[in-house]
């Protein structure tokens, strides 16, 4: 009856996301140094968290997602970019005014080679002041039949940097070299 009313009130918590898809993938995606370094930040919401994978070209196709993530050896870092309309991030619960960080799912370029939608961490909005980060483009959807509570949104990049230890590195790993290593299933990120 608990689950009844809560959807037919629509009282749903502004972090419900956060606590849900976002921690549950670092706590299965990310190494456990990464996970070292992000739970301690995301448990005590010194983070709020989304999950980025839904494009609006492709809904929840994996295969056909556009983002991209190039790997810039020389500053051993990623370029996230969003070459489309196709390819905005649609939908996110928790993305259109919460999140600070989002697990984004792109597809990882290095060297011309293109090795599959692998996710990472990005920092998308500012700790301090909450603004988007220079590169981001992120917002609220706007109003929508039923599921007012959430904050649902979209989310682009415009050549946007992250550090090479973005990728999140349970089952995979790409060094400052370029070279590509699969750790385990890699089925298992999907």
């Amino acid at each position: 009856m608990r689950v009844f009313w809560h959807y037919m009130t629509q009282l749903v918590s502004p972090i419900h996301m956060h606590t849900s898809m976002f921690t549950k993938s670092i706590k299965f995606l990310a190494s456990e140094e990464q996970a070292k370094r992000w739970l301690p930040l995301i448990d005590n919401f010194n983070i709020l968290g989304c999950y980025a994978q839904t494009e609006m070209g492709h809904g929840s196709n994996v295969a056909g997602i556009e983002t991209t993530a190039t790997f810039d050896i020389k500053k051993n870092e990623w370029v996230i970019h969003t070459p489309s309309i196709r390819a905005y991030k649609f939908w996110p619960g928790n993305l259109g005014r919460h999140s600070t960080h989002a697990v984004t799912f792109a597809r990882v370029i290095v060297s011309d080679n293109d090795y599959g939608v692998l996710p990472f961490m990005i920092p998308i909005r500012s700790r301090k002041d909450h603004l988007p980060y220079s590169g981001v483009k992120v917002g609220d959807i706007g109003t929508k039949m039923g599921y007012d509570t959430m904050d649902n949104g979209y989310l682009a990049f415009d050549h946007y940097r992250v550090p090479a230890d973005a990728l999140l590195k349970r089952f995979v790993n790409v060094d400052s070299e370029g070279n590509f290593e699969l750790r385990g299933d890699p089925r298992a990120i999907y």
